[in-house]
Formats: structure tokens, sequence, C-alpha cells
């Protein structure tokens, strides 16, 4: 949307849970923005029902190398259904890229930034949307390996990580390649 130049030139999927998705919507419209008509709407809930066959009936072309942009997506998730999500994103043409983010275990993160972390995960909770995945970075590398796709590069916060940096990954970051 900031870009419709460049929205133009590609073919945009934007997958989420029926509620959120509709919000965006009716968001954009109240403040005119301009939707480009490269986007396609694909409501699902990841849990229940096969975001990858809604994905196809809305014309993704598997032949085509895709970006996949997975952020403030997989705390939401079970484990089994990120795992099938890689297992499927495995499957994208070569050349695709995944860019995923994920939550690092409450314990990791330096205890100033903590109770942070903790009202995000009790705001969440209570608006029935839960925090249900937190992986370390190698977990997450672990998962994705057994799931045929191959890791890129890797950007992670860590405790190691200086103030800045948690500062700036709160949430750790994954690419991958197909």
């Amino acid at each position: 949307l900031r870009r419709p130049e460049l929205s133009r030139q590609l073919q945009i999927f934007e997958i989420d849970q029926p509620g959120p998705q509709a919000w965006k919507r009716n968001r954009l419209l109240e403040l005119k923005l301009e939707v480009p008509t490269s986007l396609k709407w694909v409501p699902v809930d990841f849990e229940v029902s096969g975001w990858w066959d809604e994905l196809l009936k809305s014309g993704f072309d598997l032949k085509r190398p895709a970006l996949v942009a997975s952020t403030g997506v997989s705390m939401y998730l079970t484990r089994s259904a990120i795992f099938e999500m890689l297992q499927q994103i495995a499957q994208l043409a070569p050349g695709s890229t995944l860019v995923m983010s994920f939550m690092l275990p409450i314990e990791l993160a330096p205890p100033d930034v903590r109770p942070g972390i903790e009202r995000a995960a009790a705001g969440a909770r209570a608006n029935g949307t839960p925090f249900l995945s937190f992986f370390r970075p190698e977990e997450l590398l672990a998962l994705a390996i057994a799931s045929s796709v191959s890791p890129h590069t890797v950007l992670a916060a860590s405790p190691e990580s200086d103030e800045r940096g948690w500062k700036l990954y709160t949430n750790a970051r994954f690419g991958f390649s197909v």
C-alpha cells in the first residue's frame, strides 16, 4: 500500500483469520486507502481449515517463486500447525523465500523486558488468542529442516544480545529459501 507502483507488479495474497482480516479491510476503507487490485484476501483459520487449499483456490501460482512473510503469526499457532505450514511452503517453486518471526521463550528475555512480554501474553490470552508456541532459534531451525525447508539466513535475538538488539528483535526472525 505504501508503494503502489510496486504493488501493481506483484500478486499479493493476504492470509489471516476472518475476523482480523475483516478489521483490516474495513480499516483500509475508513482511511480511504487505495487497495491494489493485485491484492487477494484469503480468510483462513490455520488451526481449523486448510490455508494451502484456500490459497490455491484464490489463484496462487505454485510454479512462480514467492516471498512468504509470516510475521506475528507463529506464536498463535500450535507446533503441529507450524510444521504443516512449513511442509507446504517447502513445496513452493525454487527461488521462493520465507521470512518468519517467532517468539522466544519468555525466560530467555532479559529480566527488564519480561514484564512487557508477560503483559502482551496476558492480553492475547484475555482476547481469546493466547500465545501457543515459543521457540529457541535452534528449535525452529530443527523444525524447518524436518519440514524440508532449507535454512538460508538466521537473525535472532538472544539473552546475550545487547540491549539495542532486544529492543529491535523482541521477536526473532528466520529466513528460509525453498
